[in-house]
């Protein structure tokens, strides 16, 4: 049985998928089984993963009856995984040649829940690399609240290696068919596992894309707000909204006020987002509160009633996000 099984959901990725195996078959590390879920891709990619797997007998294909989506792939793949450990890469994504071999070497280490890495995003269209650093992230990796506060952190469940029993007997999967990375991860943190951060840069995260009518900023601030709604609902579900009501309310502030500095939507249009939020977030009362929570709850109440306002602080959340993340990094 191989210590780590790799998952690859593979859909419309052919020019890039190449690249994305290569980068896998070829690891340092040897002890792994490579589970590629083809989720009905209509282009070549399928050609391209039977070429691949008459080469190496560690790939294992999945081919789903019918498109479902990366969450649906995801979970297919984490079902079937044999290994100890799991580790997430996108196929349009690549991987250091010591990917493998740094995860599990340190979760081993460090005996945690899970382990997690640097990465560096690379643009398509201008071939730009970014180094990605969250330095405050290495000295906090206990404090589990603070791991949830803010949207600037890396929440992709790629660059990082799981052990698959923790995932499993919590019944954690993806859920959302969008914004499934933030969703994933914030239960995850609810969880309160032992999670150790480093930074080395190991993944190779590929941004830029052109891919559907969806991906518009317009669009993905309202998948945000669903992303929203589904932490509410899983804080009160779980009876821990009252504990994370402070938090909760900032992340939910931030993380719009993130999407609005990308954005150039007319006045009508954030009026309509803004108002979703509303109405949502505060339709009932909420009893068992303290006044700090109350007021966090009153500034966001505020904001979402003055548009303009709300724009200029997003643009200035933008300008000092490294260094308001690590002000409140400190909670």
């Amino acid at each position: 049985m191989a210590q780590v099984s790799i998952i690859l959901p593979v859909y419309k990725v052919e020019k890039y998928l190449r690249q994305c195996l290569d980068s896998i078959v070829n690891q340092t590390f040897k002890d792994i089984e490579i589970i590629i879920i083809n989720d009905c891709s209509p282009d070549n990619s399928l050609q391209i993963i039977k070429e691949y797997q008459k080469k190496d007998s560690r790939i294992i294909l999945l081919n789903l009856p019918e498109n479902k989506g990366l969450s649906n792939a995801r979970n297919e793949g984490m079902k079937i995984a044999k290994s100890k450990y799991i580790v997430f890469v996108d196929s349009d994504d690549w991987v250091r040649e010591d990917y493998v071999e740094l995860l599990f070497n340190n979760i081993e280490k460090y005996n945690c829940d899970v382990f997690s890495e640097g990465f560096v995003s690379y643009h398509n269209k201008t071939s730009k690399y970014t180094r990605e650093k969250y330095s405050f992230l290495t000295t906090k990796s206990t404090n589990n609240k603070s791991l949830i506060l803010f949207p600037s952190i890396n929440c992709g469940p790629w660059s990082k290696i799981y052990k698959k029993d923790f995932l499993l007997n919590n019944n954690l999967f993806f859920t959302l068919k969008s914004c499934e990375d933030c969703f994933f991860f914030y239960r995850l943190v609810l969880l309160k596992p032992k999670i150790i951060f480093k930074e080395e840069p190991i993944y190779f995260y590929r941004i830029g894309r052109e891919t559907s009518l969806t991906a518009s900023l317009y669009f993905r601030t309202y998948h945000i707000i669903n992303l929203i709604k589904g932490i509410y609902k899983t804080l009160n579900e779980k009876k821990l909204y009252n504990e994370y009501c402070t938090i909760f309310h900032i992340y939910a502030f931030t993380y719009i006020a993130y999407c609005l500095t990308f954005s150039s939507f007319s006045t009508k249009k954030m009026k309509n987002l803004l108002f979703s939020v509303k109405r949502f977030l505060f339709s009932e009362k909420h009893y068992g509160l303290g006044i700090s929570d109350k007021f966090v709850i009153l500034i966001f109440k505020f904001f979402l009633n003055h548009i303009r306002l709300y724009k200029i602080t997003a643009f200035v959340l933008k300008t000092f996000r490294r260094s308001y993340t690590k002000i409140f990094y400190s909670f």
